[in-house]
C-alpha cells in the first residue's frame, strides 16, 4: 500500500526551515572544541543501550565525547598519540580501531563500558609503520587497513577484537581508501598518476582478491568511495584533479566489470574529501564548503538538500569540512572540521531521523526503518520504506502523525500523536521484512513540512503483544 505524504500534510502545521545561505535545511545542535590545534576524521558509534558516541582526531591524540545527549556533549575519553594531521578510525562491536601517518600499528579503544572506555595501546605494530586509514568489513569481522607499508593489509579480527592477525595484503598500487560489503571490496586507489582507479573485488576470499572491474575517475585521483544497500550506485570523491575540477561523481556498478559514470556533483572552488551513502542519499564532507547532502534519486543529476558551512572564514585550500558520520542511530550528523572541531548537526528535511526508544519484539530486536530509492522531497516518486526486525510474516502498522508523544500503551512505548494518525496496515515477509512505497506527490504546498511516524509489529511472544520501533520524524525539503 502507497503511503502518501499529501494526507500527511493536511493534517500537519507546516514547518519551514529558514536559514541562511551558508546552513540550508540544517540546524546546529551543538560545536565542540577543546583546543587550538587541527582535528581530523570523525567516527561514531552506538551503545547496546542507545547511547551515542564521536571519536574524533585532535593533532595530539584522540577524542571520545558522549552526544546521547547532543546539546550537552561529555568528554569520555583522551588518549594522546603521536604528533599528526591524519587520524582516521572504524569499529567492530564494541572496539574502536583507529590508525595515522604518523604511528606504527593500529590503535584499540575498548568501549565496552562506555562509562570507562579503555586504551588497549597498539597492536600490529611489527607490521605496520604507518597507516592512512582503517575500514571495516562487518559482515566477516575483517579490517581493511589502507595505505600501509603492506599496501592495503587485512587483518582478521573474528579470533580476537584486541589483537587481529594480519592474513593478506593487496600491494598492487597504493589504496588510500576502500569500501568492504556483501562480498565485494571497492579499492580507491588515488595519488598515483596512472594508476587512481576505483578498483572493484570479489573478496569472498580475502587472501586472493579477485579484480571484477574499475572505474577511472574524471579527476584521476579516486580518493575515496562508497556504494548503496543494493550495490547498484557507487559514489566516488576525487579530492585532488589533475585535470579538471575536484568533484565527486556517481557511478552506476550493477555491472560491477563495466562501471558507469552517470552523474556529477561538482561545487565550484572547493575541493571534496570524504562521501558516505544512506539509501539514495550521499553526505558528503566538502572542505571549505562544509557539509553537503546530496540526493541521488536521478543519478545523472545529483541535487543538494542540505548544506552548512562549518567554516566559513574559509573558501578554498584544505580547511574545513574532514569527516562525516552520517551513520548515528538518532539520525544526528558528525562533522569534523579542521580548524573548527567537531559539529553535530540535524537535517531538517530529506533525511531520517529518530527519537525516544522502541520496544524490542520477543526475538530481543526493536523494528528499524530506513529510507532509500530517494529523498523526501516534493514529487519524490521513488521514495520507499525499507523495514525490518519484525517478526516473521507479522502484521504489522505505520503510523502517520503530526506530533510526536510519549506514552506507554500495554507495555509498548508510542512516540507519535494517536490522535488523527493515518495509519497504513501490512504485512512481514518470511525475514520480519517489508518495503512500503511512500511517493511524495509533486505539490509544493508540503514542501517544508514536518511528518512523525513509527511502526507497530504484532508479537505474541511481547508484553501487549507488539513490538515498536524508535519515533522518528522527516521534513518534506522542497
Amino acid at each position: 500500500m502507497h503511503l502518501n505524504p499529501c494526507v500527511a500534510a493536511a493534517i500537519l502545521a507546516g514547518t519551514v526551515f529558514l536559514s541562511p545561505l551558508a546552513a540550508q535545511n540544517v540546524t546546529v545542535v551543538k560545536k565542540w572544541k577543546r583546543a587550538a590545534v587541527d582535528y581530523s576524521d570523525v567516527w561514531g558509534w552506538t551503545s547496546p543501550t542507545g547511547r551515542e558516541f564521536a571519536f574524533v582526531g585532535e593533532y595530539s591524540g584522540i577524542w571520545a565525547v558522549e552526544t546521547t545527549d547532543p546539546t550537552n556533549i561529555k568528554e569520555a575519553g583522551w588518549w594522546t598519540a603521536n604528533s599528526s594531521s591524519w587520524r582516521d578510525f572504524t569499529h567492530l562491536g564494541s572496539y574502536i580501531y583507529s590508525v595515522s601517518e604518523h604511528h606504527r600499528g593500529i590503535r584499540v579503544i575498548d568501549m565496552s563500558n562506555p562509562d570507562a572506555p579503555k586504551d588497549l595501546g597498539l597492536v600490529a605494530t611489527a607490521q605496520l609503520s604507518h597507516s592512512h586509514n582503517i575500514r571495516s568489513d562487518h559482515e566477516n569481522e575483517l579490517l581493511y587497513v589502507c595505505g600501509t607499508n603492506q599496501g592495503c593489509a587485512i587483518f582478521d579480527a573474528r579470533t580476537s577484537k584486541t589483537n587481529p592477525t594480519l592474513i593478506a595484503s593487496w600491494n598492487t598500487v597504493y589504496t588510500h581508501d576502500a569500501f568492504i560489503a556483501r562480498g565485494k571490496a571497492y579499492f580507491a586507489n588515488g595519488v598515483t598518476r596512472g594508476t587512481n582507479y576505483v578498483r572493484i573485488f570479489d573478496s569472498r576470499n580475502p587472501a586472493s582478491l579477485v579484480q571484477l572491474g574499475l572505474a577511472q575517475t574524471p579527476g584521476n585521483y579516486a580518493h575515496n568511495c562508497w556504494v548503496t544497500e543494493d550495490d547498484q550506485l557507487m559514489v566516488a570523491t576525487d579530492e585532488i584533479a589533475n585535470t579538471g575540477t575536484p568533484h565527486a561523481t556517481v557511478w552506476d556498478i550493477s555491472n560491477p566489470a563495466s562501471p558507469v559514470k552517470k552523474g556529477d556533483y561538482i561545487v565550484s572552488g572547493t575541493g571534496v574529501h570524504n562521501a558516505y551513502v544512506i539509501g539514495r542519499t550521499s553526505f558528503i564532507s566538502h572542505y571549505a564548503d562544509g557539509f553537503h547532502m546530496v540526493d541521488l534519486a536521478d543519478p545523472t543529476n545529483p541535487t543538494m538538500l542540505a548544506r552548512y558551512d562549518t567554516s566559513p572564514g574559509y573558501t578554498s585550500g584544505y580547511h574545513g569540512a574532514w569527516g562525516v558520520f552520517p551513520f548515528t542511530d538518532s539520525g544526528l550528523m558528525y562533522v569534523s572540521d579542521i580548524e573548527e572541531g567537531l559539529y553535530v548537526l540535524q537535517v531538517d528535511c530529506g533525511h531520517l531521523n529518530r527519537f525516544e526508544a522502541g520496544t524490542a519484539g520477543s526475538n530481543g530486536l526493536v523494528p528499524r526503518v530506513r529510507f532509500d530509492g530517494a529523498s523526501p522531497k516534493v514529487g519524490a516518486q521513488g521514495l520507499v520504506m525499507k523495514v525490518s526486525n519484525l517478526q516473521p510474516n507479522a502484521q504489522a502498522l505505520f503510523a502517520l502523525s503530526a506530533k510526536s508523544a510519549k506514552f506507554n500503551l500495554f507495555g509498548v512505548q508510542v512516540n507519535v500523536d494517536l490522535t488523527g494518525a493515518f495509519f497504513v496496515q501490512f504485512q512481514a515477509d518470511a525475514n520480519g521484512e517489508a518495503t512500503l512505497p511512500a511517493p511524495v506527490p509533486n505539490d509544493p504546498n508540503i514542501g517544508n513540512t514536518r511528518v512523525y511516524f513509527q511502526v507497530f509489529g504484532q508479537d505474541s511472544g511481547n508484553t501487549g503483544g507488539y513490538s515498536a520501533s524508535r519515533g522518528m520524524w522527516t521534513g518534506i525539503c522542497k
